[in-house]
This record gives structure tokens, C-alpha cells and sequence, in this order.
């Protein structure tokens, strides 16, 4: 039985990315966006859990643990694959749409991390929508790191806005997605998308480090932005909870 976490980490259960001319390549969440965190997080004592909007496991992107978009540090390849391999949460993902129908009383924060699979899955949940509107009504702090802002695409009710529309985030970049190799086939492109749909988007330099605080969500630019982006989210969720006690 799973007990209720304080703090969810929301991953996509997509496995491939579709691209623009139609062909699929293994996708997932991205290793260093989520083990980051999750490491970071660990040493605050909250309860730690994650799900997918259809609870099914979620994937890791091979790309991500690839030496050359590590800076060709092995070390740090191996250190990423030991540690998912020691998240046993993992293995255990609850299911968005059953834990939606609980009691989310002692939910702190939600943690979003990106990788190329929730372009696919995240930004055409239902579910997702709810949870982010649930965030947004009960004021727990949320983050979105990379395209891990894909999420806030999400919309509940036909032609109703994203919960956080309106909102100033930050995301990967138009310029990042052009230095990759998919240039000019990614299945769309984020900036764009979030700006269409009302978000006011800043971006930093491309592989710096950017987090973009606003009122009522927090977000990361890139995979750098991890460790600044989980620091600044925990102390929102601290500032968070001496408002309550204050009221």
C-alpha cells in the first residue's frame, strides 16, 4: 500500500518521441533532471513519491545517459545508472488518475523533470490538467524543469485555459532544440507552444543555468538549471508553509 508522499515527482510514461516526419525514437524522462532532485530532496526528510498519468513505468530516455550529452563524464553515467537502479519508487509509480480520487491534504509540492517523453504524454492528460489545478488552488508549489513544462500545456475542460497560464516560466529553449541533433524535426517546438498559449516565456543563455521564479510556479531551463531549481522549489514550499501557520 502506498502511503501518501508530501512531495510527487511526475514523470511521463511515454516511451518514444514521434517526430516531425513521422518516425519514433526511444524517449523518456530525462536521468539527470530527475536523480538531481530526487537526491536533493531525499535530505529534506519529506516523503518522496512518483507517478504517471496512467501509472504504468516509467522509462528513462538512453539518451540521457549517453557519455556525449554528459560532457563525456563516464563517471557521472555510472553514478546516474546506479542510483535509478536504487530509486525503488521507480518500479512502483502510483497512478495519477487513482490518486487524484484521495485525500491530497499532505501534498507539499510537485516536481516535474523533462526529457523528450512528456512532449508526448503530459501535455494531453486530463489528469495532469487536475493535478495542476489542484496545485494551483491549494497553493502547493510547483516546479517544471526542462521540457518538463510541456505539463502546463494541460487543460481539463475544451478550449479552457492551462491552470497556470499567464504565468512567467522558462523551458528548453528554441535555441537548445536547434543545437540538437533532431534540429528542425522535433515534433514542436516548446517556447513556441507555451507562448501561444499565454505563458510569458524567459530563456536564458543555452546550456546555462536559468530558473525563473513567478507566483505560483517555479521553473528550470535545462538540465544545469536541476540543482538551482530544487533549492529554490524547497524553499517555496518553506516560505509556503509559514504563511499557513501565520494564518
Amino acid at each position: 500500500m502506498h502511503t501518501q508522499p508530501e512531495i510527487l515527482f511526475l514523470l511521463s510514461a511515454a516511451t518514444v518521441l514521434r517526430l516531425r516526419d513521422g518516425t519514433e525514437i526511444p524517449s523518456g524522462f530525462w536521468a539527470e533532471e530527475f536523480v538531481v532532485p530526487w537526491e536533493i530532496l531525499q535530505r529534506t526528510g519529506w516523503s518522496l513519491g512518483i507517478a504517471t498519468p496512467s501509472g504504468q513505468l516509467p522509462q528513462v530516455d538512453p539518451q540521457s545517459l549517453y557519455p556525449e550529452n554528459l560532457g563525456d563524464d563516464l563517471q557521472k553515467v555510472q553514478r546516474l545508472r546506479q542510483q535509478l537502479t536504487h530509486i525503488e519508487a521507480l518500479q512502483q509509480p502510483l497512478n495519477l488518475r487513482d490518486l487524484l480520487q484521495t485525500d491530497l491534504s499532505t501534498l507539499r509540492g510537485v516536481f516535474i523533470p523533462g526529457g523528450n517523453g512528456p512532449l508526448m504524454d503530459l501535455p494531453h492528460s486530463v489528469e495532469v490538467a487536475q493535478l495542476l489545478r489542484h496545485c494551483r488552488n491549494t497553493q502547493v508549489a510547483l516546479a517544471t524543469l526542462c521540457h518538463g513544462s510541456a505539463a502546463l500545456l494541460a487543460t481539463d475542460l475544451r478550449d479552457s485555459p492551462a491552470p497556470y497560464t499567464g504565468q512567467q516560466i522558462t523551458c528548453f529553449s528554441a535555441r537548445e532544440e536547434a543545437a540538437t541533433a533532431l534540429a528542425g524535426n522535433w515534433p514542436y517546438t516548446l517556447e513556441v507552444e507555451l507562448e501561444k498559449a499565454g505563458f510569458r516565456v524567459r530563456v536564458g543563455e543555452p546550456w546555462h543555468r536559468c530558473v525563473v521564479s513567478d507566483e505560483r510556479v517555479i521553473s528550470g531551463q535545462n538540465p544545469a538549471s536541476a540543482p538551482a531549481l530544487t533549492q529554490a522549489f524547497i524553499q517555496r514550499i518553506i516560505s509556503s508553509q509559514h504563511k499557513g501557520l501565520k494564518q
